[in-house]
């Protein structure tokens, strides 16, 4: 399955050592939880986004929960909780 515009531009903007497992979990549309990380400094928003059976791996981070459950469902996410 080929990704959407708006996934390959998500795809696009990560870190090389990302791309593959990124795009696998969009082309699947996994679901994913929405937390507020602590594990990075004010460059980088708190709230992450990471597939429900791999919370270590970030999909995204936003603003708010709001803009993440926004950004994810734009991803074709299924969030599952907040």
């Amino acid at each position: 399955m080929a990704l959407t515009e708006i996934q390959q531009a998500h795809v696009n903007a990560v870190f090389p050592e990302c791309k593959a497992q990124i795009a696998e979990y969009l082309e699947k549309g996994v679901e994913v939880v929405i937390y507020l990380q602590n594990e990075c400094g004010d460059d980088v928003p708190p709230y992450a986004v990471a597939p429900k059976d791999n919370q270590e791996f970030w999909l995204g981070c936003w603003d708010t929960p709001e803009l993440a459950a926004a950004g994810a469902e734009a991803l074709g996410l299924r969030v599952v909780t907040q």
